[in-house]
């Protein structure tokens, strides 16, 4: 028979973030237990709020299905004697399994002959193997951080409060943290039944919603949306979208009951981000727009949506205070925002001189220095940019971390967007403003990216500085561990490069930025950096379903450009369709082989040349490379690589009636010399050598 089961763990109440990761892995750990024990089940779905994280498993079968297992005992010369005859090892094997000695036979082995016995795995009853593993099962499940709340070794998000385990609407009783688990559950905590007790899995969802528990995290965010937008409309507005708010307003509460609340119309005297910021870090709410936009689009209304988990709260007085709150925190900001204005902010450059940026790494102003000389370097390389413009917006990029506004702790994640709006007050050019504001772009791998080119600059200035600096000082990303982001900051710089159109090699960029550090002598750490940078090359080009041996082709390329890399991989992925790109790959791994312990370079002396087939060789590959680079100049890899596979021929012919290692020493290395010239030609597109021949 099969009946379906339900697994809740009751806690206080765990954080927000904590929630979908830990439901999940609930899901994955149960799915995993059952698969390995041999029980079958149906669909598994997984349900959570603050107080509580479900699992139910639909047609969970009564005990394990039937298996013959194979058990290998003792060699077969320990356990027969000459004659054949069982010997006491033999009769003890067969004892200890509970079969006759006549039920053994033996098996060849890769280590010889073995004696074994198949027999029927225990079938064992699921609420037996739930009582047996249950603690364990709870134990895997991984935090962020976890404590200890008894005497106890048991580790979780919260405290444990309670246990549901309920099996064809029976409970199971196992012992976990203390607690022994049981068929009753708890309400909401303002609910006026408390306990109850859970007797058909089936109906669990619609009896907690009973006591003001929606256990489904998808149907709370319905809840959520549907009255923002019925409270917005009622004062002509719309709720600022925020799918990062949403999704915590949905983690916060069991049963969620939006609340429209006020503030006073002065306040809408300060940059929108700031109220909007204001409201979600201090109270989690939403800010409220016109749902007609006007020429000042990001203009708010002096309204705001509070999430309450109080289904049976006076709205009235929840939403006073909500009110006296929130004014409290804006009548901070507004000062922060006043004050900051007034002490201007050109002027919070020369503070940065007596603030330290990392230690051993000099002051910010030095940073703010170092930025402006990259952000030269790469704007030389790349058409259409406003170096003036650019320059400034260097110069003052890193003031705003001195201001009031972003040193409040609520308000941190506003740097770069303060120091745009910051520049804006004080005069700056739009341009000027634009280009701070967007500088931290991207902060995470699904962020905007700078929407203007001096931006785009300013950023990928910063974030190369930010991993050189790392570098310098050895904080280098490990394992798991890379606690400055830098593989983030790497991904972003080659992610704006690849979509801004920006064919940049960055070696020489890197060289500059060690230079600003004093390390330009430095060659170890430049090929350290650089080598990071491939490594997250390559990563980026895996994400976007570049096969692994063709990544290690392009980027055994000179330089690192994000850009030209990718286009050489999508080139070479079309490429590697020809009939005959197998060929020219063995080709190239041939020339590989005999060139990899070669450590010195030979110069092709053509009066050396003596068999036909190498004269041919050199005469055809001589005669395509102007051609081929004129192709590469213009990233036509196409073409490029049609006019390599025209060379074929000639290098079969080569291998087949030239010997490359002859005794004559002078003859071998200029036949050297012709081999690495053939490479150094492929090379610029790829080392077809890296590429795997199935």
């Amino acid at each position: 028979m099969k009946y379906d089961l339900l697994l809740e763990i009751g806690t206080e109440e765990i954080p927000a973030s904590f929630l979908a990761p830990a439901s999940e892995a609930l899901k994955e750990i149960i799915t995993k237990f059952f698969s390995e024990n041999r029980i079958d089940f149906g669909r598994v779905k997984s349900f959570y709020t603050p107080r509580r994280i479900t699992l139910i498993v639909d047609k969970v079968a009564e005990k394990q299905k039937e298996e013959i297992l194979e058990l290998q005992g003792p060699p077969k010369k320990h356990a027969f004697d000459e004659k054949g005859h069982p010997t006491k090892v033999a009769i003890g094997f067969a004892n200890s399994n509970r079969v006759k000695v006549k039920d053994l036979y033996t098996k060849q082995t890769p280590k010889g002959e073995y004696v074994c016995v198949k027999k029927k795995a225990a079938k064992k009853r699921i609420d037996v193997l739930l009582k047996e593993n249950l603690s364990q099962i709870i134990s895997k499940i991984q935090f962020p951080k976890t404590m200890r709340w008894d005497e106890g070794k048991t580790r979780f998000a919260r405290p444990i409060r309670w246990i549901s385990l309920v099996y064809g609407n029976k409970p199971v009783s196992a012992q976990v943290a203390g607690l022994t688990t049981s068929a009753y559950t708890i309400g909401h905590r303002n609910s006026k039944v408390k306990k109850l007790k859970i007797t058909d899995v089936k109906k669990y969802e619609k009896m907690l919603k009973g006591v003001d528990v929606i256990i489904n995290p998808e149907q709370r965010k319905k809840v959520i949306k549907k009255q923002l937008d019925i409270l917005s409309i009622k004062v002509k507005g719309k709720v600022v979208e925020d799918d990062e708010l949403l999704k915590e307003a949905t983690n916060i509460c069991e049963m969620p009951n939006p609340i429209l609340c006020k503030f006073k119309p002065e306040f809408l005297n300060l940059p929108s981000i700031v109220l909007i910021t204001g409201l979600k870090t201090h109270t989690r709410s939403f800010a409220v727009k016109p749902q007609i936009s006007t020429t000042s689009s990001d203009r708010l209304l002096p309204y705001f949506i509070a999430i309450s988990n109080t289904p049976t709260c006076d709205k009235k007085e929840v939403a006073y205070w909500y009110e006296e709150a929130v004014e409290a925190r804006l009548e901070d900001a507004k000062f922060y925002f006043d004050e900051d204005v007034k002490i201007g902010f050109e002027k919070r450059v020369e503070e940065e001189k007596k603030v330290v940026w990392i230690e051993n790494l000099g002051s910010l102003f030095d940073k703010t220095s170092r930025l402006e000389k990259l952000s030269f370097v790469i704007a030389q390389r790349i058409s259409g940019v406003n170096s003036s413009f650019l320059l400034r917006a260097a110069y003052l990029s890193k003031a705003d971390l001195l201001t009031n506004m972003v040193r409040e702790k609520e308000y941190t994640s506003l740097q770069g967007v303060m120091g745009g709006i910051y520049a804006q007050v004080s005069g700056e050019d739009e341009l000027v403003s634009k280009i701070i504001s967007e500088h931290y772009l991207p902060k995470s791998g699904d962020d905007n990216l700078p929407k203007t080119k001096e931006g785009a600059i300013l950023s990928m200035a910063d974030k190369i500085d930010n991993i050189v600096g790392a570098f310098v000082i050895s904080a280098i990303p490990s394992g798991s561990l890379d606690p400055f982001g830098l593989r983030r900051q790497a991904n972003a710089v080659h992610t704006i490069c690849l979509n801004k159109i920006f064919f940049l090699n960055l070696e020489p960029i890197i060289e500059n930025s060690c230079g600003y550090f004093g390390k330009s002598e430095d060659i170890s750490l430049v090929k350290k950096i650089s080598g990071f940078f491939k490594e997250r090359l390559n990563a980026l080009l895996l994400d976007k379903g570049i096969k692994y041996d063709v990544a290690n082709a392009v980027l055994a390329a000179e330089g690192i450009n994000s850009l030209d890399a990718y286009n050489r991989a999508i080139a070479l992925s079309e490429f590697r369709k020809q009939e005959q790109f197998e060929s020219l790959v063995i080709g190239q791994k041939r020339v590989n082989n005999i060139l990899k312990c070669i450590q010195d370079s030979f110069i092709v002396q053509t009066d050396l040349l003596k068999e036909p087939a190498e004269l041919q060789l050199y005469s055809k590959t001589h005669s395509i490379e102007n051609q081929l680079n004129d192709y590469v100049r213009v990233y036509n890899y196409k073409d490029a690589l049609d006019l390599l596979l025209s060379l074929r021929p000639e290098i079969d012919s080569f291998f087949d009636k030239v010997l490359v290692m002859t005794e004559d020493l002078t003859l071998r290395n200029n036949r050297l010399g012709l081999l690495q010239y053939i490479k150094s030609l492929f090379r610029k597109v790829a080392d077809l050598s890296e590429i795997v021949i199935q």
